[in-house]
């Protein structure tokens, strides 16, 4: 199947520290997903599924555990890299894409369910729960919510810069869209209406949503965040990475919406507790011996258990990691 969407016309209080916080210790497994380093990243909310993109050639796709990938995937006949990957809150669909087209894919069963081109260079994806809403973002500052089923398009244009990060409301009734001037913007895929906004003094380099719909997160390029409540913003609380010149890459809230795991440059695997902010501990994940610089992103971060992160990073590596009856409890 393939539909040009040309422009997508106007038709997203103990000190809890993770178990063992010495950087040193080791992961519970570590499953070598890459040779090499990887562009692109992402697993499911649970850790099942984990996509790799390595540039040219093929979207791996893993099982948590698998010796092999469960599929590989190709952009129809394209040559571009792909370079974004999305996974859809309930962890059952999947999409791919180059800086101009889009895919969507059935984890299930690898199936490929819809191949589309655009006509603007995209810049962030979001892929609501069953694959049925793509968010797309877009160089120009455009947003554009698309419901692949029935067809509907709306276009968002409260952005006056080049867009950096979205997510989707499991529902899809709900989008998160940040824009390189450092705007933050929560709003209704029905009609565009903006229920909240804030600003971050800094580009602001990732969102994310509580998939309940009750928490956003937003960072900044200075290693800022904060967690506001939905729907109207309010602070919650401030994060800081601890380290200087480190920035969040990728985050995820736990199920019970009290805490957050987040991915950052320098191999950092941090765990924040949401009432307050508080920094409960870090672990630096694992490197690829044989690449050079010696460090590493993390792309993906997913609480695969009650009492386990899972981590996955730009040196090809899935990582799993223990949490303390303490932790998962937050007592």
């Amino acid at each position: 199947m393939s539909v040009s969407f040309r422009l997508l016309t106007p038709l997203l209080a103990l000190g809890l520290l993770l178990a063992g916080c010495d950087r040193a210790t080791p992961p519970l497994v570590r499953q070598p997903l890459a040779k090499g380093s990887v562009v692109a990243a992402d697993t499911t909310a649970d850790g099942r599924f984990t996509l790799v993109a390595g540039g040219n050639g093929p979207v791996q796709v893993w099982r948590q555990g698998g010796a092999t990938p469960l599929y590989q995937w190709y952009q129809g006949e394209e040559t571009a890299p792909v370079v974004l990957l999305a996974t859809s809150p309930d962890g059952q669909h999947a999409a791919t894409a180059t800086d101009s087209t889009v895919a969507v894919w059935s984890l299930a069963s690898g199936e490929n369910l819809g191949f589309y081109r655009l006509e603007q260079p995209l810049r962030a994806l979001a892929l609501a729960g069953g694959g049925r809403e793509l968010l797309l973002g877009y160089q120009s500052g455009e947003v554009e919510y698309v419901n692949l089923s029935s067809g509907r398009r709306l276009q968002f244009l409260g952005h006056r810069d080049r867009i950096n990060s979205l997510d989707l409301s499991a529902n899809g009734r709900y989008a998160l869209s940040a824009s390189h001037d450092g705007e933050v913007m929560f709003w209704q895929t029905t009609n565009a209406a903006v229920l909240a906004r804030w600003h971050h003094e800094q580009s602001v380099n990732l969102v994310r949503l509580d998939q309940q719909g009750r928490l956003a997160f937003s960072a900044d390029a200075q290693g800022t965040g904060a967690v506001r409540r939905l729907p109207g913003g309010e602070l919650q609380a401030r994060l800081q990475v601890p380290a200087r010149g480190q920035t969040f890459v990728s985050a995820r809230f736990n199920a019970r919406g009290d805490q957050l795991a987040t991915g950052g440059t320098a191999r950092r695997l941090d765990l924040w507790r949401l009432s307050d902010g508080a920094h409960l501990g870090h672990r630096q994940v694992g490197l690829h011996t044989q690449l050079r610089p010696a460090s590493a992103m993390v792309y993906s971060v997913a609480f695969a258990a009650p009492d386990r992160l899972y981590s996955v990073s730009s040196a090809g590596l899935a990582e799993t990691w223990t949490l303390t009856n303490r932790e998962h409890h937050d007592e």
